[in-house]
């Protein structure tokens, strides 16, 4: 880390708090003049520092932080984070960082993505830093099978942590979309590398994508009518730091004990297909019935007029005629 980078994680612990160049010098083994340039360098980038003779610097309170520092700091949990400007996609640079043996627990974060990732090979928009999308590296221990697993666990997490920190009403579309007013807000994909030879995960990693606000410009005509945020304008300071780390540390309360599926009822609860006549897309295949239940392996089952089936993969449109 730059002493640059030093400088302003240090600024964000004391956030509207005067620090005096004396006291971060010391912090960081520095001199005073190296403090005085790194301050200078971070107002040409933009950040609220405000500097008082004799006195010290202080961070603005208005300033909306969220950097890998402040997100590590509010987490309960044993990770790493990576915060980076751009990149194809976070779910593609935490597949480099653990192939190179990154730890799990390793939470990589980027601003900006140019390719983003959905299910099913399509796009998720996310060129705009309107949006928290990040990517965990994880090393389960459960066979490759059951995956499902963590994307289910993700949705019930990402879910709590949104309505603890906002207290806005979300729901679940199966397998792993969060909606906010009938609309998509959040996106999760899991993707893995398989061992051969034990069934299991070399490796997993998890992707989220949440809309946080609206892209400048808003949603592109093809999904203006699908797509929502969680808020209409700016969200409060300090939101996607807070979102970033409680989505993390509720997935990992979850993950550690991932077999016993405690995660089930909440996503069961929350789902916003039960009772609803749905077309599933399995394939080539596609299956007309009504959502009667999630079951305790997180599949959709369906009744139809053959009886009930139970999904395990698929992608369920609820029938244009449903409210």
């Amino acid at each position: 880390m730059k002493i640059k980078e030093k400088v302003l994680c240090l600024l964000e612990e004391n956030q509207g708090r005067c620090v005096s160049g004396e006291e971060i010098a010391k912090a960081l083994g520095v001199t005073r003049n190296c403090v005085w340039r790194s301050i200078n360098s971070l107002k040409e980038d933009g950040h609220k520092i405000t500097s008082q003779s004799n006195t010290g610097y202080i961070l603005s309170l208005d300033e909306d932080v969220f950097s890998a520092s402040r997100i590590k700091s509010l987490s309960k949990s044993d990770i790493e984070v990576i915060l980076i400007d751009e990149a194809d996609s976070s779910n593609n640079v935490a597949s480099e960082l653990a192939k190179q043996g990154a730890p799990e627990g390793t939470v990589v974060v980027v601003r900006r993505q140019a390719s983003g990732k959905g299910r099913m090979g399509r796009s998720f928009i996310s060129n705009e830093d309107n949006g928290l999308y990040l990517s965990l590296i994880l090393r389960p221990k459960i066979p490759a099978s059951e995956s499902v697993s963590i994307t289910v666990a993700c949705a019930v997490a990402v879910l709590e942590a949104i309505e603890a920190l906002t207290n806005i009403k979300c729901s679940i579309k199966w397998v792993n979309d969060i909606f906010i007013n009938d609309k998509k807000a959040c996106g999760i994909l899991t993707e893995g590398a398989l061992n051969v030879e034990t069934g299991c995960f070399d490796y997993a990693i998890l992707g989220i994508g949440i809309n946080v606000t609206p892209p400048k410009n808003g949603f592109a005509p093809e999904i203006e009518n699908i797509a929502t945020s969680i808020y209409e304008s700016k969200a409060p300071n300090g939101l996607k730091s807070a979102l970033c780390a409680l989505v993390v540390d509720r997935f990992l309360h979850y993950y550690k004990s991932i077999e016993n599926k405690s995660y089930i009822a909440s996503y069961r609860a929350h789902s916003n297909l039960i009772g609803k006549s749905v077309e599933v897309y399995r394939g080539n295949e596609v299956i007309n019935g009504v959502v009667s239940d999630i079951d305790d392996n997180a599949r959709l089952v369906l009744k139809t007029e053959q009886g009930e089936i139970a999904f395990g993969s698929g992608e369920a449109r609820v029938r244009k005629n449903e409210h």
